[in-house]
């Protein structure tokens, strides 16, 4: 090794040394300087105790040693100048003890709330604030915000332009039928045309349960589903209307009845079956006049 550079070396070494002696100094000035802290502290807590207890033995003297009626005397005495002054030191102690970052003694000074003051829960960590009372809904908006409650249509009168225009036509028709049970349908019939659907439904519920094999028993249960839908009774209107054109598929009251329960479909808001209803209607009876008022009315739908 050169001689430069044995000089070069020991100049780094030399240098290294004191950065590390530096390292260590400051290290034990801290060090020292946090021991001349904690020994501050420990000696302004301890005289801050002995203030307190001489305020406090100061204080039970007077309290022993004076009557009542001189207690304005006794607060200019020489031993309330004392608990003055000392107070006064023990503010000051106080505020030295904050000054270089210390937390007093708990019992040197407590915080207190003016009589009648609200306490209030100190909030958890962690958790929400407590939800908001709601807002008081007054009766009438209530009123306003619940939306009064909806209720099916009512059903058509029983007697219209089109009900008695079938009774004309089953009256006519049932009068050239030379059967047993001619004259307690006709009978139903007079009753229909009044609009009677009460004692007209007994006698057809008769006829269609007893004369299954009648030519009239189809038209009965045709008469009995409109009486059920005139009630109101949808669902069973539903499904007798159904029966008829299931069981008397080739009955001139097959493509009516299927008309009729199309168009119970649309007051009760059963758009889709509705459009089922009449399609079938169009499909298996497409010459009879109700398919053609099914055309026109499932255009209507589409629209």
């Amino acid at each position: 090794m050169s001689r430069r550079k044995r000089r070069w070396t020991r100049l780094a070494g030399g240098l290294a040394l004191v950065v590390l002696a530096a390292g260590c100094v400051t290290r034990a000035d801290l060090l020292e300087q946090e021991k001349r802290y904690r020994s501050l502290v420990t000696q302004q807590n301890r005289s801050l105790d002995q203030v307190k207890r001489e305020v406090e033995r100061l204080r039970a003297d007077m309290d022993e040693g004076r009557p009542r009626s001189r207690v304005s005397a006794a607060e200019s005495s020489p031993e309330q100048q004392r608990i003055n002054d000392l107070e006064g030191q023990v503010h000051r102690l106080e505020s030295n003890s904050q000054e270089i970052g210390m937390t007093p003694d708990p019992s040197s000074s407590i915080p207190t709330l003016p009589p009648g003051a609200p306490i209030s829960p100190p909030p958890v960590l962690g958790e929400a604030p407590p939800p908001a009372a709601p807002p008081t809904t007054m009766p009438e908006q209530l009123a306003a915000a619940t939306p009064p409650p909806t209720t099916p249509p009512p059903p058509p009168p029983v007697v219209d332009e089109e009900w008695r225009r079938e009774v004309a036509q089953d009256q006519a028709v049932a009068g050239t039928i030379d059967v047993p049970e001619r004259a307690e349908y006709l009978n139903a019939l007079q009753g229909l045309s009044r609009g009677d659907c009460s004692q007209a439904g007994t006698q057809l519920s008769g006829l269609s349960t007893r004369s299954k094999g009648s030519p009239l028993a189809d038209n009965a249960l045709y008469w009995q589903a409109r009486c059920a839908a005139a009630r109101g009774d949808n669902n069973r209107a539903v499904t007798e209307f159904y029966d008829v054109v299931t069981r008397y598929p080739k009955s001139d009251k097959a493509p009516a009845a299927l008309w009729q329960q199309g168009m119970l479909f649309v007051r009760m808001g059963n758009t889709p079956d509705a459009r089922l209803a009449l399609s079938k209607l169009i499909k298996d009876y497409p010459a009879s006049s109700e398919a053609s008022r099914a055309r026109q009315k499932l255009v209507e739908l589409e629209q």
